[in-house]
This record gives C-alpha cells, sequence and structure tokens, in this order.
C-alpha cells in the first residue's frame, strides 16, 4: 500500500469522523459540506537519516482537509474550530501510544503529528476548505537489493 493510502486508512479510523459519517477521500474535495481529504504535500527533503545499509528515516507531509458550512454563525465556526483541535491532538495521542499507520511491509511509522493549526484556507459565503498540515514520520528499509 501507498504511504498516502496508509495515511487515509488510518485517519478514517479518528474517532471524531464518525460523527460525520463520512469516509477520508485521496487528492480530491468534493463540493458538499461535511466531506474530507488526505492529500500529499510538499516535503523538503523527505529524507531525514540514511544509514550505512541504505535505511532511511523518511517524512511525509501531508494535509487533511474538509469542506465545512461557513459564515457569520459563530457557533458552526466554532465547532469546526474544535473538530481540528481535536484532530490535532488524536494524533498525538496516536503517537503516544504508538497507534501508528500501517505501512505495509518494508515500513514502520514512527510518528504523526499536526504541524499547524486547523485553518481556513479558502471560503466563499457558505462553504470554506479548512485544513491541517501534518507529518508522518517513518523508517524504511533500503529496497535497493530486493
Amino acid at each position: 500500500m501507498s504511504v498516502i493510502g496508509s495515511i487515509r486508512a488510518f485517519v478514517n479510523t479518528c474517532p471524531f469522523l464518525g460523527e460525520f459519517d463520512a469516509l477520508v477521500g485521496v487528492e480530491y474535495l468534493p463540493e458538499n459540506t461535511k466531506s474530507f481529504v488526505v492529500e500529499a504535500s510538499i516535503t523538503d527533503n523527505p529524507i531525514q537519516r540514511r544509514y550505512l545499509n541504505g535505511d532511511t528515516i523518511r517524512r511525509f507531509n501531508f494535509v487533511f482537509a474538509s469542506r465545512e458550512y461557513f459564515g457569520q454563525d459563530m457557533v458552526e465556526n466554532m465547532d469546526v474550530a474544535e473538530f481540528y483541535e481535536k484532530f490535532s491532538d488524536w494524533l498525538e495521542e496516536c503517537s503516544a501510544k504508538n497507534t501508528l499507520p500501517d505501512l505495509g511491509s518494508g515500513r514502520e511509522a514512527r510518528k504523526i503529528q499536526a504541524l499547524t493549526n486547523g485553518y481556513v484556507l479558502n471560503a466563499d459565503e457558505s462553504k470554506a476548505r479548512y485544513q491541517i498540515q501534518c507529518q508522518l514520520v517513518y523508517y524504511q528499509e533500503f529496497l535497493g537489493g530486493k
């Protein structure tokens, strides 16, 4: 399975998503509200460390985003802000408990974390795209000789 596919499967286990009865997509966010997506993000120098045998510690940056109702309703806007705070806390808790994405053979997740707070990326009069930038750190065995 790809790294982004593993992240998507992992994010779908987030207990707060059950409130919305929605699954997380990959690389495409529909226009309807209460939809979610995981997108690969720019990762400057994805290899953090290379061992002598070729194994590596890598970073994979991604964005978790949603389409939400948006406007003057302060309660709705606060609910979305709270959701992203809870999502960030959930990632931190998963790392602390070592409950991390299954990356398949030859890879092992080490840490998952939010890099930013949830924020509005763009909005119109009634809907907005909210997102949070995140990072997965993982170990990967050298695949060159296999």
